[in-house]
């Protein structure tokens, strides 16, 4: 840092030698930001320092994060308004093909994220994915941010005239971005070849700007830029141990060629500000925090500078300068007309209900990309995004433009559960099979149990937001009773269970479901020790009605949002029918059957909420009950209570015990969870849980028949490596009241 210091001084006195002796009238300054990925963070500390000291940028050009980056700061972001958005901005769903699971709609989420391999099909063809990252988050954050210009089509217009670099596919040759779609030619510039998909451009293709030109000093210049600060974050092909990832690997690639062209753009330099960035890499968005932390300590050595400079250029000629009130003001847009690019085998009429955007009503940004990302949360496509083109004041055509998903898509995950070890669950979905706004899908884990689901879910109404749902489910999974710590029996459950419901959706995190089921469930011993035993089987009916909420960021390990299950039902029409086994015969003659048996009515209650307390660590709390009303304690009626993951129909998860340690008709749980991220996808949990069971006496008047109410509490501590392909949990659990030590270990991904 002092060898730095001393070059800033060095060469600050240079710079203002040389300014003195040739200025006659202000001299026009310009920036140029270089690609790096996550290392372009670095970019907003030095718009920071430039800001404070209250120099006037007259020039600005990008590559790549410095495109990012440097356009933002063009069209009238300040760099602190810059560093507010690279902190709030999700990296991992930018980055990637998957939307953020709150974006995902309540009718989806079901069957989002459960799979390590998804493979669309085209004519039975299996479609490989190419890697590629169609990104549609990246497309709408984009459009959100730049929103303010939409209507600027010559760059030169902006706040601070702004070019920025992308490459022709087709020649190698640079393309220079100085008008047309903002949006388009940022996302152009940063296409990484093999990482994200090269964009569309007049009768070619483009893609990430630094293959050919990463330091875009020659633009600025071009411009006319008499003097030229450059951040550049390019040091050099660096050592092979540092490339840890495939944006890495591909970063690398790209740079061979601008390697040798640095060297005559940092000629152009007057000055050349190099943060130290030698232990990150272009995919180091993990560490997003410690680079933007690096390129402010960096700002703040070159402020000095930055202050005399302005003082200088004012001296020369005083021109009044804010960073801040740059920007142009959002309005409201009117939006003309709705045009459609790209829809061949899916429903127009879906993507407009989804889109609810209609010609001649008014929109803002916000609203317009709630639209397209419930349009797009139906996964019909790989991406849908759009472009305005302005008309009038505050008004704008509207072009939807859409890449469609395959129709039918094949998926495969993998299991493994304590309670029902090893399984490969495989689902095959197929859209608008039988008729159009419909998925049929049938999916199916194969272990040492085996289970089975099959659905068809048919659309309709003016807004695409009604259901009816259609399904049959088939488990053969065990059923465990203790005795305390011991267990002392296990039985085989075989149930089929034929599902008719109707479900509405009133937002993409909220539904209402009622709906009707017949189950049948056979049951025999498949381990016990005990004298006798029972096997049999028994028919209901169940009526419902339930309501769902889901806002939570992650099927695994979330750190934000909520989820809500409200439901009442009825049971009816039930039959019941038990043999008797011992340990040396099946007893003849000893069963019985029964048929009209008390109707039981079902209340259940869940609600858990993840509150961020620091970009590492996350406070969980879950409130969860559920009683059934006329049960005469046949252990099927009743609530399973234990284990860590919601597996059967009637379980109630608690830390501490095992799954359906605790069987019961009554039991209400409060539990307090803390979520630590130690380091990248390294996580620890902890779980506090208290519950009261068997609370049914407390308003029964018959006490021969109710249990007495008892208290159990729990805690568990565990490790969980949150990769999306293949989340892991590992957890030990303890209880007083049982006194026992148990572990439960989850890998991959739940039925």
């Amino acid at each position: 840092m002092k060898l730095l210091r001393a070059q800033i001084i060095i060469i600050l006195l240079l710079f203002f030698f040389h300014l003195q002796a040739t200025a006659q009238e202000r001299p026009k300054i310009g920036l140029v930001l270089s690609g790096g990925g996550a290392k372009g963070l670095a970019h907003i500390g030095i718009l920071q320092a430039i800001d404070s000291a209250g120099l006037k940028i007259d020039y600005l050009t990008g590559t790549s994060m410095g495109s990012v980056i440097g356009g933002l700061y063009a069209i009238g972001y300040s760099g602190n308004d810059i560093e507010k958005i690279a902190r709030d901005l999700n990296w991992n769903t930018l980055l990637s093909n998957k939307p953020d699971y709150k974006n995902i709609s309540i009718e989806e989420k079901d069957e989002y994220a459960k799979y390590s391999i998804e493979l669309g099909l085209e004519k039975l063809q299996p479609q490989i994915p190419s890697g590629l990252i169609e990104s549609e988050e990246l497309w709408l954050t984009l459009t959100q941010l730049y929103s303010p210009v939409y209507d600027i089509k010559d760059f030169s217009k902006f706040n601070i005239p702004f070019k920025c670099i992308a490459t022709d596919l087709s020649t190698g040759n640079a393309v220079v971005h100085s008008q047309g779609e903002i949006v388009t030619a940022i996302r152009s510039s940063m296409a990484i070849p093999s990482i994200f998909t090269a964009v569309g451009y007049d009768s070619t293709k483009l893609v990430d700007g630094g293959i050919v030109r990463n330091f875009p000093v020659i633009d600025v210049k071009e411009m006319g830029a008499d003097y030229v600060i450059g951040v550049n974050l390019f040091e050099g092909l660096p050592d092979i141990s540092k490339l840890n990832t495939a944006m890495d690997i591909f970063y690398q690639i790209t740079q061979y060629r601008d390697a040798e062209d640095l060297v005559k753009e940092k000629r152009l330099c007057d000055l050349i500000i190099e943060p130290p960035l030698e232990k990150y890499s272009a995919g180091s968005f993990s560490d997003a925090n410690d680079i933007i932390a690096i390129g402010k300590e960096i700002g703040k050595l070159y402020y000095p500078f930055f202050k005399k400079l302005a003082d200088s250029l004012n001296a020369i000629q005083h021109i009044h300068y804010s960073p801040d009130g740059r920007l142009p003001k959002s309005h409201k847009l009117v939006i003309d007309k709705i045009e459609f690019i790209g829809i061949e085998k899916t429903n127009k009429e879906l993507l407009q209900d989804k889109l609810g955007i209609e010609a001649g009503a008014s929109y803002s940004i916000d609203e317009l990309n709630a639209g397209f990302r419930n349009a797009f949360s139906t996964r019909y496509y790989k991406n849908v995004y759009y472009q305005l083109t302005p008309t009038e004041k505050d008004h704008a055509n509207l072009t939807c433009i859409v890449k469609e998903a395959p129709l039918t898509q094949a998926k495969v995950g993998i299991s493994y559960l304590t309670f029902t070890g090893f399984a490969v669950i495989a689902n095959l979905t197929l859209r608008d099979l039988l008729f159009t706004k419909s998925r049929t899908m049938a999916k199916f884990a194969v272990g040492e149990y085996f289970r089975g689901f099959v659905q068809h879910r048919q659309a309709f109404g003016k807004k695409t937001n009604s259901y009816f749902n259609i399904s049959y489910e088939y488990d053969h999974l065990p059923l465990n009773l203790y005795d305390e710590s011991n267990k002392r029996v296990v039985y085989n459950i075989n149930k089929s269970l034929f599902d008719l419901n109707f479900t509405k959706v009133f937002t993409i995190n909220w539904s209402v479901t009622a709906g009707t089921n017949f189950q049948n469930v056979r049951y025999s011993p498949e381990v016990t020790p005990e004298q006798i035993s029972y096997r049999g089987n028994f028919t209901e009916i169940f009526s419902y009605i339930r309501t769902e909420s889901k806002t939570i960021n992650s099927p695994n390990f979330p750190t934000s949002g909520h989820e809500l299950l409200a439901e009442i039902g009825i049971d009816y029409n039930r039959s019941l029918h038990i043999s008797a086994d011992t340990t040396d015969n099946y007893i003849e003659g000893i069963s019985a059957k029964v048929k009209g048996t008390p109707e039981l009515y079902r209340l259940r209650l869940k609600y858990i909420t993840y509150k961020p307390l620091s970009i590492r660590s996350t406070l969980i709390l879950k409130m969860e009950g559920a009683y059934c009303i006329n049960s005469k304690d046949f252990i099927l009626d009743n609530y399973f209570t234990g284990g860590i993951q919601y597996i059967l129909n009637q379980q109630i998860p608690f830390a501490g015990i095992n799954e359906g340690q605790i069987i019961t008709n009554s039991t209400a749980i409060a539990m307090v969870g803390y979520q630590y991220n130690l380091l990248g996808h390294l996580l620890l949990l902890g779980r506090v849980n208290t519950s009261i069971y068997n609370y049914d006496n407390l308003w029964s008047t018959d006490k021969t028949q109710s249990k007495e109410a008892k208290w159990i509490n729990g805690f568990s501590a565990g490790i969980g490596y949150d990769i999306g392909a293949l989340p892991m949990e590992i957890t030990a659990m303890y209880s007083p009241e049982i006194n026992a030590v148990y572990s439960n270990i989850k890998v991959g991904f739940i039925f």
